[in-house]
This record gives structure tokens, C-alpha cells and sequence, in this order.
């Protein structure tokens, strides 16, 4: 049994595609849009079952934001036959194309083949930090909101990693600054208090508030 994301605008499809899904017993999710779910929520699906022509973001630009930062195999269901744009949707990263119509026997084939050769381990939980739509790319040292890169400098990574692996733990500014400075450094205590001010607006632009004040204590990762 896998448990299976299917984004179609198409409520027939969906529909169609979870009934079907449902009677080989895998757990079945349907979404109108990729808007209706954050990056956490996705990385804990096997497969991922995508149409390519919706409204707004398609599902070429969809498949390109998401391939960096998750494992999951995706297949695109599309009417789109043309050779041009299968080439496309493989060469960015699709792992297979269903096109429209499909029968609902190749459906399951092509799943279950992918399930039975599916070996790539998943992200290293240990080495990523996802929060709603924020990811923390330890190794990499960088922070990326909806698929997009946000720019931080040095010392404002190391707040925000800091934070965000002790999650719902609060931290005075004296502590932040020990644990990110070397003793020889000469920047103030004071000083974390405008990097902080500086992550949030980088943050606020994206619509996300992930560091709270905890006055008269400091601050924390909700």
C-alpha cells in the first residue's frame, strides 16, 4: 500500500483516480492545486500523480520547483502527447508521462512498477529542515521558501539554523550570540537584535513568520 498525491483541476479525474487507487487499497489524497498542501505535507507521500495543464502554475512549473527539494517519484497525467512536451517533462525532472485519456489498468501498471523499482532513499531528515513551505538545506547552507531561495548572509543562516533545529525552544540574545560568534569575534550583543529584524522582513516578504519574540526572554522557532 502507498500513499499516493494526485493535483488534477479536474474534479472528474480526481475522482476517477481515487476510487480506482482506493479498490488496491493505496491511501489516496486529491488536490485542486498544488496551494492546497506546504512542502512538509508533500514529502510524506510515495508518488506523486500530476496533471500538467492548470490554471496558474502548470504542472511543468510545479514539477521544477519541487524536484530539488524532494524524492518522490512524479508522474504526470496529460493530454499533452506531443513529443516536445514529453521530452520536457522528463528532462526536469517527471519520472514518467499517463496521457489523457488513460485507462485505469495502465494507471495502476505504471504505479506499481514505479513502487516495486522506487530505491532512492528519501531526504535525509537529518541533513533538511522543513516547516510548512520553509526548507533549511543544512549541508547546502541555505534556506528556501515556496521553492525559492532566500538570501541570508553568514550569520543570519547560522540564527535561523539555530532556531529552527530547537524548535519551540526559546533562546535569549546572549545565548544566540554565543553560539553563533567565536570568542575572538568584536560584533555586540546588540547586533543580533538587527539580524533578527533583517531574517523576518526576508521572511515577511514570503508571507511567513517563523520567529517569534518571547519578550523579556528572546527568541524562538514556532
Amino acid at each position: 500500500m502507498a500513499n499516493i498525491l494526485t493535483i488534477d483541476d479536474d474534479v472528474t479525474i480526481l475522482r476517477l483516480v481515487k476510487k480506482a487507487l482506493e479498490l488496491k487499497k493505496h491511501e489516496v489524497t486529491t488536490l485542486e492545486s498544488i496551494n492546497e498542501i506546504t512542502l512538509e505535507g508533500i514529502n510524506k507521500f510515495d508518488i506523486i500523480l500530476l496533471d500538467v495543464m492548470m490554471p496558474g502554475e502548470d504542472g511543468f512549473q510545479i514539477c521544477e520547483k519541487l524536484r530539488p527539494l524532494i524524492d518522490i517519484p512524479i508522474i504526470f497525467m496529460t493530454a499533452k502527447s506531443d513529443e516536445n512536451s514529453i521530452v520536457k517533462g522528463l528532462s526536469i525532472g517527471g519520472d514518467d508521462y499517463i496521457l489523457k485519456p488513460f485507462s485505469i489498468h495502465e494507471m495502476n501498471a505504471r504505479i506499481e512498477a514505479h513502487l516495486r523499482r522506487e530505491n532512492r532513499p528519501k531526504k535525509n531528515l537529518n541533513r533538511t529542515f522543513i516547516d510548512g513551505n520553509i526548507l533549511i538545506d543544512i549541508e547546502a547552507k541555505r534556506v528556501m521558501v515556496q521553492g525559492k531561495e532566500v538570501s541570508f548572509t553568514k550569520t543570519q543562516y547560522k540564527i535561523c539554523e539555530l532556531l529552527a533545529l530547537n524548535k519551540g525552544k526559546t533562546f535569549s540574545k546572549e545565548h544566540i550570540y554565543d553560539s553563533i560568534y567565536s570568542i575572538e569575534s568584536e560584533s555586540q550583543i546588540s547586533t543580533i537584535i538587527e539580524h533578527i529584524r533583517v531574517i523576518r522582513k526576508k521572511f515577511t516578504d514570503y508571507n511567513v513568520t517563523p520567529i517569534n519574540t518571547i519578550w523579556g526572554v528572546g527568541y524562538k522557532w514556532d
